[in-house]
């Protein structure tokens, strides 16, 4: 009897957090940004980007190439950089509202969590003299 109660809450608790992930998709807004060095303009809606990279690099340029808005699942969505590359964003868990993102951008592989009003960060390689950057938000 104990044997089968322990397998009842063992697959209780897989199917729990199974279920975790079946709750997605979740949305998430994704923009492709052009950094540099170089004078130029500023999107307005990027300020608190620029100033959150300040402390590794100054730009002084920095335009949105592209906006989308995603639906993440565990089976992952795919987004396309001008320069070739191509960054997997993929649901890990949600949980009160906080997704946790796995994203796939060569050479890197970090897991985020994406927060009501944060946004994070991901260098997408060189372009076009500058840099791109991907950066995941929640819808606004």
């Amino acid at each position: 009897m104990r044997a089968l109660t322990r397998r009842t809450l063992l697959a209780g608790l897989l199917l729990a957090s199974t279920a975790a992930l079946a709750e997605g998709p979740v949305a998430v807004q994704a923009d492709v940004v052009f950094a540099s060095t170089k004078p130029g303009p500023v999107d307005p809606t990027l300020v608190k980007m620029q100033e959150t990279l300040a402390a590794r690099t100054r730009y002084l340029t920095l335009e949105k190439r592209s906006t989308e808005r995603l639906s993440v699942s565990q089976a992952g969505v795919k987004v396309a950089l001008p320069n070739g590359k191509t960054a997997l964003v993929s649901l890990e868990a949600l949980k009160e509202g906080i997704a946790t993102l796995r994203v796939k951008l060569p050479p890197t592989d970090a897991t985020y969590s994406l927060a009501k009003d944060k946004s994070f960060y991901l260098q997408g390689g060189a372009h076009e003299g500058g840099e791109l950057w991907l950066v995941l938000s929640q819808p606004k």
